[in-house]
Parts: structure tokens; C-alpha cells; sequence
């Protein structure tokens, strides 16, 4: 396997940058750029080296090498980090230095990626290294950090290795029926069944959750013209982001922005008012705002107070009635209002808007705590197919039949599983997960 190295701080102007070289030859390839008083090949793991790093008889910057022996690394091999001073001229030269040296620039995510294929980590866990990285607010950055210190893993693991021990009992049942071995009477491999669906059934309930935390999520507001969507992405905002007017048709194209309620990033879009015009420019922001009906995860239906709802609205109504709505009667501070279905708010003062935010949280699940969230749609479709293999098993326990087909479903639920932690993962997928990191991790 190569010896890969990478830069793992951000390129610039900074205190510090960090070079990290990973493989068979990581101190070979150091000592050949590192001037130290001490042998970098002698050196004990978990240490630190005081040296230059040297180009022939040119100091080219004074560092700290830290030194991982193998495995007790991050990646598993041998490990150095130069930790040589911020900029990007003495960065890349010590870049430079060590791929003449005999160093191979490391691929997106491939520190993590060995990490993983050398047994330190799951794949869960290398993925929640990434959600690290990428959080969005402090809630999603304190989920993955649970899913890094092996919470999913144990419940996945731990669930698959109970599917495993009642194959080895069903397997004991049918091997030896002369024995009288029946490990499962009075129908209880049935009851077991019916746990493993619950627990399966509440990891996949907290994929909602988990995925909103880790990507965020998009809402679009729609209605009437001048019925305060503008406003209200302002109030939401706690900015000017929109212009306000009482012209209708102000807001031509999408106007997005972001603010975080109960832990998820939410980006709000604020659309073209909904109606039937021979403005060219106004019809293409009227189809872009149907258009993002159906691509956000939830959408906000403004209407106003003191007024039944016209046709045109009724029309805007019937576009998304059946998708994750929130009805929202605007202009509460002008005409006091309630009605049926409708959350009533001001956006112009902010009255009912914390009403709104609640509702938001709650249509998007994030009133359940869990250390344990599903956080991908490669996780929850694992989880959704093993799901649906133990629902085969167990419909056909109760339709009075017992077959080779019972014991495969139970067996392709624990493999799917072990495919959510990449204990049977093929090749593509890891390099599909990976490439979506950064270099040098």
C-alpha cells in the first residue's frame, strides 16, 4: 500500500498548518525532508520531534513532527504530522518535499477511509467524521459526535448479533429434530420477531430527525401576492432580507435564507406570489415557487386574516394540502383572527411567530432526543430493507407457514444491517461514501 500524505488545515494565512503522511514508508519519507536530533525511525509513538525540514543544505521552515506508531494510529499504519508554521508557500514546498520523497497525495477522505478498511472505525462511524466536519448548528455537530464515539454502531451491532444467535437456535431446531430441541415454542420466535421489529422500526423513526440534523432542511412559502411572505422570511431572519412593499408582484425570483430552529438549519425560500399574470418576468418566479412545492421538505401556506380564502388561493391550496404543510394567517396585528387549521401570526410585529417555529419543530420530529440517529440514506435504507426482511419472516410464521424462505429473510435482515456498519459493504459504495470528504482526512 502507498505512503499518502496530504494537507489537513485549511489552505492560507493561519498560526499553523498540518501535513499528515500515512503508510508503510510515513517515517522513511520524513526523515528523508526532516533534520532532528533524534531518529524519527527510533522514535517512540505519541511523541513529538523538534526539527527543520530541509530541502538538500536549505532550511526550509522549522516544525513539530508528532509521531503514531502503528496501529495505534488514527489511520492504523504509521503515522507523522508536520506541524510547520501557516502559509501557503512553506505549506506546499513541505508538500512538494515529501511526494519527491516518495509520498503519493492522498485521495478525498482517504486517511478515514484506511481508518475504516483497517478495522479502527465502522462505517458509521467514518461517516459521522464527515457530519463532524460539515455541521451546520451545535445539535447536528453533538449528533455526530455521539455516532463517532460508537452509539448507532453498538445499537446496529448488537441488534444484528441477536438476529444471528436466533438463526443459530432456529438452525439447532432443524438440524436436529430427533432431539426434541425446540427453540423457539409457543410460537416465540414470533414475540421475537415483533422485537426486532420495534427496534428496528425506532431506529428508522429517528432517520427523520437525524437526516434534518446532518443536512438541514428547505421550506418554501407561498400564497397570494401581498399576503407577507416576504415579511415573514424577514421576521424568521431576524433581517432585511426581502424587499417589502404593498405592490403586488414585488418578490419576482426565489429570495433564500437561513436560520436555525431547534437545531436544524432551515433555508428558507421565499417564492413569487402565486397568480395568474401576463408579466413574463412574474410567471417564471410563479413557476419556480410551484416548482419548489414539490423539491422542499416542508412548505409554508400564507393566507391573511379577515378574509375566506379566494379561488385563486384555493387553487394554491389544493397544490400542497398533501404535502408537509404549515397554514399560516397573516396580519393578526390589523384584524384578529382564528381560524380552524391555521396558525395565526403577525409578521410585520413577530406576534404567533414563536408559535410557528414550534410548529416547524414538531412537523419535522425534532422533539425526541436520541443519542443513536440514523443520519444518511444509506443508513436508513439498510435499516429499512432489514425492517422489511424480519415483516416477511414474521408474516409467514402467522400464515401457519415455517420454510427455508423464513430463515433466508431473517438472514438477509442481519446482512443488511452488517451492510449499514460496512461489515458486507462492496467496493463502490466505500469509494461513493469517501469521496465526499476533504483531502487530508
Amino acid at each position: 500500500m502507498d505512503t499518502i500524505c496530504a494537507i489537513a488545515t485549511p489552505r492560507g494565512k493561519g498560526g499553523i498548518s498540518v501535513i499528515r503522511i500515512s503508510g508503510p514508508e510515513a517515517f522513511t519519507c520524513t526523515k528523508k525532508i526532516f533534520s532532528s536530533k533524534k531518529d524519527i525511525e527510533q522514535a517512540e509513538g505519541y511523541t513529538i520531534l523538534h526539527g527543520n525540514i530541509v530541502d538538500g543544505d536549505e532550511k526550509v521552515d522549522e516544525v513539530l513532527v508528532s509521531v503514531f506508531r502503528a496501529p495505534k494510529s488514527f489511520t492504523g499504519e504509521n503515522v507523522c504530522e508536520i506541524s510547520c508554521h501557516g502559509g501557503v508557500i512553506v505549506t506546499e514546498r513541505i508538500m512538494d518535499l515529501l511526494l519527491k520523497s516518495g509520498c503519493s497525495l492522498a485521495d478525498k477522505g482517504e486517511f478515514t477511509k484506511r481508518a475504516f478498511m483497517n478495522g479502527k472505525m465502522s462505517l458509521t462511524q467514518a461517516e459521522a467524521i464527515h457530519d463532524i466536519i460539515e455541521a451546520k448548528t451545535r445539535k447536528g455537530a453533538f449528533m455526530a459526535i455521539n455516532r463517532l464515539d460508537g452509539a448507532l454502531t453498538q445499537k446496529i451491532v448488537s441488534l444484528r448479533d441477536e438476529i444471528i444467535k436466533s438463526l443459530a437456535m432456529i438452525q439447532v431446531s432443524t438440524d436436529f429434530p430427533d432431539e426434541d430441541i425446540d427453540a423457539f415454542q409457543d410460537g416465540s420466535l414470533s414475540n421475537v420477531l415483533i422485537d426486532f421489529e420495534k427496534r428496528l422500526e425506532d431506529l428508522l423513526n429517528s432517520a427523520k430527525r437525524g437526516i434534518y440534523l446532518s443536512n438541514g432542511a428547505r421550506c418554501a412559502i407561498v400564497g397570494m401576492p401581498n399576503a407577507g411572505k416576504s415579511s415573514l422570511l424577514n421576521c424568521l431572519l431576524e433581517e432585511e432580507k426581502a424587499i417589502v412593499t404593498h405592490i403586488p408582484g414585488t418578490t419576482r425570483d426565489v429570495i433564500e435564507g437561513r436560520c436555525e430552529i431547534d437545531g436544524v438549519l432551515i433555508n428558507f425560500l421565499d417564492t413569487a406570489g402565486i397568480r395568474q399574470t401576463d408579466d413574463v418576468i412574474e410567471k417564471m418566479g410563479v413557476d419556480k415557487a410551484k416548482k419548489l412545492i414539490d423539491e422542499c421538505d416542508f412548505v409554508i401556506f400564507m393566507s391573511e386574516c379577515g378574509r375566506s380564502m379566494t379561488d385563486e388561493e384555493k387553487e394554491i391550496y389544493e397544490l400542497v394540502k398533501d404535502k408537509n404543510t404549515i397554514c399560516v394567517l397573516n396580519k393578526s396585528d390589523k384584524i384578529e383572527e382564528n381560524r380552524e387549521g391555521f396558525i395565526t401570526i403577525s409578521a410585520k410585529t413577530g406576534e404567533g411567530v414563536d408559535i410557528l417555529k414550534k410548529e416547524i419543530s414538531k412537523l419535522l420530529d425534532m422533539g425526541v432526543e436520541s443519542n443513536a440517529m440514523i443520519a444518511n440514506e444509506r443508513q436508513r435504507e439498510a435499516v429499512m430493507n432489514a425492517l422489511n426482511y424480519i415483516k416477511s419472516a414474521r408474516k409467514t410464521l402467522e400464515d401457519g407457514f415455517f420454510s427455508d424462505l423464513t430463515v433466508i429473510d431473517i438472514h438477509d435482515a442481519a446482512n443488511e444491517l452488517g451492510e449499514a456498519e460496512g461489515m458486507s459493504v462492496n467496493d463502490e459504495v466505500v469509494d461513493r461514501i469517501f469521496r465526499d470528504f476533504c483531502l487530508g482526512k
